[in-house]
């Protein structure tokens, strides 16, 4: 895989100058649009232990709930450029990873138009934007993602073992199956629940670099989220999204962080009988954002994912 460039020179942008008989000649203003920075691919990552050291100074706490998406603002816009330049559809984005992601309670009912935006009404312009059919009669919030999959972890999503047969060419994975079948300009990325059961930190970092690196390097803008705690794994849950975290921020990446926006819920967001699964309302209504909805995992996990969106899409155009 390509080397990426960790130093992006900025093009000259000339101005012109007026030019008259005077000895005192104005000069004409430069150009505020700047120049766009070239699309440069990310590096293969290689598997290496962790630096614990260094991650224990990831403050989860610290970290804003929704992204500051100016910070990487040109890097993202040339991720954007590259999937403009590869034909992907910008009316669609791609759902990856385990059963909080693949479960029928994420974003899904937004795709049907059964909603209650509350106080939160300038998401109706995100929700139109991707209610666009992306595939056979599903548009990005129903479809069924073959990158996301109750029991997946970072390394089973890049495992062409687990790909579906009747859709995926041979040896391809469920990453790069969905990638290929829904051809998004955006993906929605959460691990971690089955990952710290299952992968070693090291091995976790390496396959969750590997999922991010592939998205960018198809020229797709990964939204990376944290994942909420773990019951009976707080720790670990604590660790591993550090990992998340870094992963995000070596690669100038956005990051949803769900960890710190479920600590106040009640059972932090996550259903104590089911700990794989968040929390929703007694009636079952996932889609509505009334302050007393939002205390459920279902609820607050919706939101955060259009308002992340909502901003994305503001940045970009």
């Amino acid at each position: 895989m390509r080397r990426l460039n960790l130093v992006v020179t900025l093009a000259v942008i000339l101005c012109g100058i007026a030019l008259g008989v005077s000895a005192a000649v104005p000069s004409v203003a430069a150009d505020p649009t700047p120049t766009p920075i070239a699309f440069t691919p990310l590096p293969e990552p290689t598997e290496a232990p962790v630096d614990e050291a260094a991650l224990a100074q990831i403050d989860l706490r610290a970290l804003p709930i929704l992204p500051d998406f100016s910070a990487n603002a040109d890097f993202l816009r040339s991720i954007y450029a590259e999937g403009r330049r590869r034909a992907l559809n910008a009316n669609a984005f791609s759902k990856v990873g385990d059963c909080m992601t693949a479960s029928p309670n994420f974003l899904v009912p937004f795709g049907t138009g059964k909603y209650t935006l509350g106080e939160y009404a300038s998401l109706q312009t995100v929700i139109v934007r991707f209610s666009a059919p992306i595939r056979e009669n599903f548009n990005s919030f129903t479809n069924l993602s073959l990158a996301a999959a109750s029991g997946f972890n970072a390394a089973s999503v890049l495992d062409a073992t687990w790909s579906d047969p009747k859709l995926c060419e041979f040896d391809e994975s469920p990453l790069a199956c969905e990638y290929r079948y829904s051809q998004p300009a955006f993906a929605v990325i959460m691990f971690g629940t089955n990952d710290l059961k299952s992968l070693t930190p090291s091995q976790f970092d390496y396959y969750l670099r590997r999922v991010l690196v592939e998205t960018v390097n198809r020229g797709i803008i990964p939204l990376v989220s944290t994942f909420p705690n773990q019951p009976g794994f707080t720790e670990q849950s604590i660790f591993y999204n550090r990992i998340v975290a870094r992963a995000a921020a070596d690669y100038n990446l956005p990051l949803v962080n769900v960890w710190r926006a479920f600590e106040p819920l009640p059972f932090q967001g996550i259903d104590p009988k089911e700990p794989t699964h968040m929390t929703k309302p007694e009636n079952g209504d996932v889609a509505s954002f009334a302050p007393e909805a939002l205390q459920a995992g279902h609820n607050l996990h919706n939101l955060l994912t259009l308002q992340a969106l909502e901003a994305l899409l503001a940045l970009l155009e």
